[in-house]
């Protein structure tokens, strides 16, 4: 289990920590910064030219931005580490940060423990969008994997994105950071991975092991790995010091981590997690194990005869007295003889339940929102085959209880909703 440790240097591109600045002989000298006057966007190139760098420098930010109606003047995030993307011995190159306000970014070098200010840069507005947008990912055999954003409204593909590697696959987003997390298949290794839409890069953890991805209750991104007969699932750190013992689950046995790598697992408001088994040769059966129970073994379901049996999730939301609720619940798309039913199922009975809605044509992908009071709350988003290569994406409305097609021929493997 010591190797689920590798996946927590994925978190680490995404959180903050904090040093001191270095004190004594500088680290470097003749520094040049880019001019005072140029304001970077998210993602671009930002280069420091100076004498004596070291192939082991990081950048590290102090990033501010201004406030208004607040008791303070400014917001901050500090110890931000910087996506670098080449050092030489006399320059240093990262990435404009992305995910705050527009403001300054002071930038520091980092060095075995100490920091050198080098000096300030001003970057502008990189916040999340505030509502979702569905993206496609695409392998194919070309060296890189495309991200494409569809028009929310028409279907239409707005744009794509490029980025070396063979295949991204099972997509999840924690709602928020403008990302898009996965598996990466580079090297015969399964390992954590995500695409930064907001600052335009990707990163792989270099690790393996994962089997495959996920989202929790609280609409963190997660992994699901196996090791030495157990299942383990680990969130992406918020911190560094933060690191705490995941929980983890033994495998029925006969089940192997193969046969868990289909689609990302889903989890409900009452801690269930449910996974598809793929038992081959058209037998599928629901897998589940519970937040609370910890330690014990995943229970196995009834076998369902299918193509094919993809774990989704809902938001479910009422009120009452008390105000608005909001829960999570769960099911499988069912696919079978070219058609699809999305089928809600209970993990503490382990048995289905009702039948949402039932789909003219095979599903390969489905996502919906993880969170709460989204416009688009009671959609289902569904990647579905067309037999010849190309897929179309259909729409469920469960308020509505109607389905709807996106105009034109889309070529992705598999959809998420970001924001």
């Amino acid at each position: 289990m010591k190797k689920y440790l590798l996946l927590l240097l994925l978190g680490t591109f995404l959180c903050a920590c904090s040093s001191d600045d270095g004190e004594g002989i500088p680290f470097v000298t003749d520094v040049v910064m880019p001019s005072e006057a140029r304001t970077f966007a998210p993602g671009d190139e930002v280069t420091v030219s100076a004498k004596g760098f070291e192939a082991g420098d990081d950048i590290m930010l102090r990033i501010a931005w201004p406030l208004t109606n607040a008791a303070i003047s400014e917001g901050y995030a500090d110890g931000v580490w910087g996506v670098v993307t080449s050092r030489t011995e006399s320059s240093i190159t990262f990435l404009a940060p992305g995910g705050y306000p527009a403001g300054t970014a002071e930038v520091k070098l980092f060095r075995r423990g100490r920091a050198m200010p080098l000096g300030r840069i001003s970057v502008s507005d990189g916040t999340p969008p505030a509502s979702y947008t569905l993206y496609g990912v695409r392998n194919d055999d070309t060296g890189e994997v495309a991200i494409s954003e569809f028009d929310m409204q028409t279907g239409e593909i707005v744009r794509t994105e490029r980025f070396p590697g063979s295949h991204f696959i099972h997509p999840v987003n924690r709602p928020g950071s403008n990302c898009i997390f996965g598996l990466s298949l580079d090297g015969g290794k399964r390992s954590a991975a995500f695409y930064d839409l907001t600052m335009r890069y990707f990163r792989n953890s270099g690790g393996d092991r994962v089997v495959t991805t996920g989202v929790l209750p609280n609409s963190e991104a997660a992994y699901l790995l196996c090791e030495d007969n157990y299942c383990i699932i680990l969130g992406m750190t918020e911190t560094r010091t933060s690191v705490v013992v995941p929980p983890s689950w033994r495998m029925p046995e006969g089940i192997g981590a193969g046969m868990l790598t289909g689609s990302p697992f889903v989890m409900n408001s009452d801690g269930y997690v449910m996974l598809s088994v793929n038992n081959a040769e058209g037998c599928y059966t629901p897998m589940v194990f519970g937040m609370r129970s910890a330690g014990t073994e995943a229970r196995l379901g009834d076998p369902v005869y299918a193509d094919g049996m993809i774990p989704f999730w809902i938001v479910e939301s009422a009120s009452d007295a008390a105000g608005p609720k909001h829960s999570v619940c769960c099911g499988y798309a069912v696919v079978k003889d070219g058609a699809t039913e999305l089928r809600l199922y209970d993990p503490a009975a382990m048995a289905f339940g009702e039948v949402l809605a039932a789909v003219p044509a095979p599903v390969r992908s489905v996502t919906a929102v993880t969170f709460p009071d989204s416009d688009i709350q009671d959609r289902i988003y569904m990647l579905c085959d067309l037999g010849d290569g190309g897929s179309r994406v259909q729409v469920y409305d469960r308020a509505a209880k109607s389905l709807d097609i996106f105009s034109g021929t889309v070529y992705c493997t598999e959809i998420v909703l970001v924001r």
